[in-house]
């Protein structure tokens, strides 16, 4: 089978695509031809060694993806073969930019039967990343009023969507006008510029002078700092990355006299560390888009033999949305 893979960590990164053996399945794994696999942002930083955690070598890159079982190992009983799936490698130990994958069957998920092969790759990550944050982390009620940083990317635009069927006004924030046009069709309220456009200003002038009761921030740096100017009393900011590459410094004395919080985000732990919850939630993000609550949009969608050009649209910033590698024409048509 072909497969993407990095035999050394390092800036720049290197992939090459290789010939590997298609695995077979040991106990508890599920062995998926792969349909599609998503990329993220986060990727980048593992291939140049620069993510919290690193994964063994040699690496496969991606963490989710879609495909059909074909095998399954000793002591799996919730799959068999010929069903339609996705996947996520909680652990990140990648495996989705390949044509053939293992995955442990707690975190492969049958895929809901009005979406196809490429939208459904496109929901382990960016979509569970923002449903966890909105639904469990912020517990986002409907008339609040969310700001979405980063609002052009993958999990914003997927904050954005997940906050309106929710009920909550957006406010969406990004550095591209052609790309923020688009989001009103997805949801959001109020477009902000952040490169030319004051943001605490705006912000605030959008919510009557209130402030806004939710941020979502998987850009931190000067936005974050932003946030803690123009939150809400008893506001939430939910931090999910720092691509700017600057973690915002929460201001504790903010914190005290306006009452708001700062929370976590890594989905991953949200379903490793609280186990039947997080898989419980995971769940019923998948029930929304079964039910037509949510439609995953998907930006680019790339051949699976130019895995590298997409990982440099991420970096660029150059993609509206969520970036999806179509591994397998023949099963994606």
């Amino acid at each position: 089978m072909r497969a993407w893979v990095c035999r050394e960590y390092r800036d720049p990164y290197e992939l090459r695509m290789e010939s590997l053996p298609i695995p077979t399945p040991g106990p508890g794994q599920v062995l998926i031809e792969v349909a599609a696999a998503g990329l993220a942002f986060g990727e980048t930083l593992v291939l140049k060694g620069q993510y919290q955690v690193t994964p063994p070598l040699p690496y496969v890159p991606s963490s989710e993806l879609s495909g059909i079982v074909r095998a399954v190992g000793q002591g799996v009983t919730r799959f068999k073969p010929g069903e339609e799936v996705i996947a996520f490698s909680i652990a990140i130990n990648g495996g989705a930019m390949a044509e053939w994958t293992l995955m442990p069957e707690d975190y492969v998920f049958l895929k809901p039967s009005p979406i196809d092969f490429i939208q459904a790759a496109a929901l382990p990550i960016n979509y569970w990343t923002a449903f966890n944050a909105l639904t469990r982390r912020g517990q986002v009620q409907a008339g609040e009023t969310m700001v979405v940083f980063g609002a052009t990317g993958g999990i914003g635009v997927a904050g954005i969507q997940i906050a309106k069927a929710i009920g909550a006004r957006v406010i969406a924030v990004g550095g591209d006008d052609d790309k923020l046009r688009a989001l009103p069709d997805l949801g959001a309220d109020v477009l902000i510029n952040h490169r030319t456009q004051d943001v605490r200003e705006t912000i605030k002038t959008a919510t009557g002078g209130l402030g806004a009761d939710v941020f979502l921030d998987p850009v931190g740096g000067d936005l974050f700092d932003a946030a803690m100017r123009a939150i809400a009393p008893g506001g939430r900011i939910l931090v999910v990355g720092a691509t700017s590459g600057r973690y915002g410094q929460p201001r504790a004395g903010v914190m005290l006299v306006k009452m708001i919080s700062v929370i976590g985000v890594e989905a991953r732990l949200a379903i490793e560390t609280t186990k039947g919850q997080g898989l419980a939630d995971f769940h019923e993000m998948l029930r929304w888009f079964e039910e037509g609550r949510l439609v995953p949009h998907v930006g680019d969608v790339l051949p699976f033999e130019e895995a590298l050009e997409g990982f440099e649209t991420l970096v660029d910033r150059k993609h509206l949305g969520k970036s999806v590698l179509c591994v397998n024409p023949a099963l994606v048509a």
